[in-house]
Parts: C-alpha cells; sequence; structure tokens
C-alpha cells in the first residue's frame, strides 16, 4: 500500500501498522484517510484513490468535507463524525459519499481516533464502496413495499367482491316474495324483470373475473371474425338499456348510416363495449345521459362512450385502467366495484393492438372513453417485434 501524506503527517507512521491490520482484503476495495484534529486530510491511500477518484494531490491538505454530500455537510455530519470516534472510541458510519466526477457512493465506515502517549493526534477514516448492497437494500424494500400494497390490494378485492355479490342479493329477494303466492301477472312480470336483471349483474361479475384471471395468465385469445361495428353497438346498447332506464339515464347512440365492418373478436368487442356502457351508466346520476359515437377513417375505427356522470379526477385518470382500482371518497363513485372492468377492457384492446383512453375535466364534468382499434386483422408478430410474413 503506499500512502501520500503532508510533510506535517509524519507521527501517522507509528499508528499505520495498526490500520493496515484491519486490511483483509486488496487494499484497492477499501481506501484510508487520515485527518489531523481540525478534519483536514493528511493522508491518503491508494485505495482512497481507487474509490473515491480523487488523487492525492487534490484532497491533501483539504476538509475531509471533501468527501460528503451538501447536505450532510449543512447538517455537520462530518464534524460530528470527528466527534463521535473522539467521544466513543470509534465511530461506524454508512452514509452516501462523493467521488470526483460528483457522482455518489454508499460509504460503509470506520472512523478511529489516532493517540500518542495519550494525545490525540488525528484520526483514520476506513472505507470501502457498498454501493452495491444499499442498492439490493432499496430492491428488496420496494419489493417489500410491492407486496404489502398488493396483499392490501388482494384483500380489498376480497371484501369489494363479497360487496358487490351481496348487491344482487336483496332485490332477488324481493323478486321472490312478489312470485310467492297469490301472484299476479304485473307482479310476476316484475320480478322476472329483477331477477334477470339482477342475475344478468352476477353473470358479468363471474365472466369479468374469469376473464381477469385468464388474462394474468396470458391464455385469454381472440377468435377474429368479420363483424357488423353497427349491429354489435346496436346489441350492446340493448342489452343495457334495462340498466339505463332503471338508473333513470338517456342511451343514444350516434352511429354511421353506412354499413362499418372490422375484423376482430366479435364477442371480446361486445364485452368492451358492454363494460364501457355499464361503467358509464353506473357513474351517471339520474337525469344524465351516455352516448356511444362510431367514427371510421381508412385503417381504423373509433368508438366513444361519453356520460354527463361523475367524471374522473386528476389522480384517479392515470391509474382508471388498473387492475382493481377503486376511487377515495363517496363523491366521485368512480371506481366503486371490484375494479376489473376496465382493466378488461385495456386488456382486450391491446390484444387487438389498439389503444384506449379515458378523459375527463374532473369531478362533476362528465367523462369519455375512447377506443381506437384497427379495421383488418393485425399481422402477426415474432419475437423481436417484427411482422411475420404470411405463407405462400
Amino acid at each position: 500500500m503506499t500512502l501520500h501524506r503532508s510533510a506535517h503527517g509524519a507521527w501517522l507512521q507509528a499508528d499505520l501498522g495498526l490500520v493496515l491490520d484491519l486490511l483483509t482484503v486488496r487494499d484497492s476495495q477499501y481506501g484510508i484517510v487520515f485527518l489531523d484534529t481540525a478534519g483536514s486530510i493528511v493522508g491518503w491511500t491508494e485505495g482512497a484513490y481507487a474509490v473515491t477518484g480523487f488523487a492525492a494531490d487534490e484532497v491533501v491538505g483539504q476538509s475531509f468535507g471533501i468527501l460528503f454530500t451538501p447536505e450532510d455537510i449543512a447538517g455537520g455530519q462530518h464534524v460530528h463524525e470527528l466527534n463521535a470516534s473522539r467521544t466513543l472510541g470509534a465511530a461506524e458510519d454508512e452514509r452516501w459519499h462523493v467521488r470526483q466526477d460528483g457522482s455518489r457512493f454508499w460509504a460503509s465506515g470506520l472512523t478511529l481516533p489516532l493517540y500518542d502517549g495519550g494525545t490525540l493526534h488525528g484520526f483514520a477514516k476506513l472505507f470501502r464502496d457498498a454501493t452495491h448492497l444499499q442498492l439490493r437494500t432499496l430492491r428488496l424494500e420496494n419489493e417489500v413495499q410491492r407486496l404489502t400494497g398488493e396483499r392490501q390490494a388482494h384483500d380489498l378485492f376480497l371484501a369489494t367482491i363479497a360487496h358487490e355479490l351481496r348487491n344482487p342479493l336483496h332485490p332477488m329477494r324481493l323478486a321472490t316474495r312478489l312470485l310467492s303466492p297469490p301472484s299476479e301477472p304485473a307482479r310476476q312480470e316484475q320480478a322476472v324483470k329483477i331477477l334477470s336483471r339482477q342475475l344478468a349483474v352476477m353473470d358479468r361479475l363471474v365472466e369479468d373475473l374469469i376473464d381477469m384471471t385468464r388474462a394474468g395468465r396470458g391464455r385469454m385469445t381472440l377468435s377474429y371474425d368479420r363483424v357488423d361495428l353497427l349491429q354489435l353497438l346496436q346489441d350492446a346498447m340493448d342489452a343495457c338499456r334495462d340498466a339505463a332506464s332503471a338508473a333513470g339515464v338517456a342511451l343514444i347512440g350516434v352511429l354511421p348510416p353506412a354499413p362499418v365492418h372490422a375484423e376482430a373478436d366479435g364477442g371480446r368487442l361486445l364485452q368492451v363495449v358492454m363494460n364501457l356502457l355499464n361503467n358509464a351508466i353506473k357513474f351517471t346520476p339520474r337525469g344524465g345521459q351516455v352516448s356511444v359515437l362510431l367514427n371510421v377513417d381508412q385503417s381504423h375505427f373509433v368508438l366513444k362512450v361519453q356520460d354527463t356522470g361523475q367524471g374522473i379526477g386528476a389522480d384517479l385518470q392515470v391509474r382508471i385502467f388498473d387492475m382493481f382500482t377503486q376511487a377515495d371518497g363517496a363523491t366521485t363513485r368512480r371506481g366503486d366495484g371490484l375494479g376489473i372492468g376496465l382493466a378488461l377492457v385495456k386488456e382486450i384492446v391491446s390484444l387487438h393492438h389498439g389503444t384506449v383512453e379515458a378523459k375527463s375535466e374532473g369531478a362533476g364534468q362528465g367523462s369519455e372513453f375512447l377506443v381506437r382499434l384497427p379495421l383488418a386483422r393485425p399481422p402477426p408478430f415474432d419475437v423481436s417485434g417484427h411482422p411475420v410474413a404470411a405463407p405462400p
């Protein structure tokens, strides 16, 4: 090991052997800095140069605060380290230090007071670059946070699914009482409508759960066919009309006069439209309106579902399509339910090589969802993302 020291550092020679005994690996992995009682650098090893990038002539004579971050200097940490070493006999420390190029490294170190005949002559700071250990710790902490978040989301999901499955039970009990003898045709018809509507809700809930399970395992597939988009949208609106009527919401379709066909999975596409419509109806107050608009260009069609409902807050817009997304507070209600309907929409649209986005001016300003999908089936892609040529 080579030691670079100032002219006033001759007293270090008697203590250097003690410090060298601490090193059990190559000296380039460890740096040793010798300081006088005021904290100025009087000795600098090759290991210190290897770790920090500072050459001896750049640091000898300067305060060893040159190694500390500006925020630690402002907090007096460089002075505190020497005081702790003097008081306790040794000061172990882990913190960010600064290299010659301005980058930072996580240093694990030990500062020792150096005495001669009971008189303090200075300090020796032994340190190593432990950035890889700190980054590993941060990754583990992030992983713990992620798993904790997933557990909380899982618990919320279980609580929500119990609530959602319980919701249809009350109207279904009411329907069974209406069917109890003596029964009238009008009451029977009302009961059947209630049961049909609530069973449809439960059926859609279960189907969404199954589909998101498939998507999570990468097992959701598409079955392409030639789809009449006008008929598909009409079917979706017809299926949602009862729910809109019960909620007191007007359901309006604005569709092109000419037929529009696309290559898509009609069943999956119907799921997309119905999920968007049910979402809009659910969050639109009585007397409001939900509209469906279809536009077509040469290569894509754009489906817009717009409502005059509660709107979407800015904080929720960025995660509205995430799994289990829930809204905070009772005013917006946006995100009530299982939080998988819009996640399923995004999954199906992505499988079709399309895009979906949500727009809203904020709470109480209504919202719109835009789905853009290709009219023709996209070619298959290889693992590198390049289109695969069709066989001759």
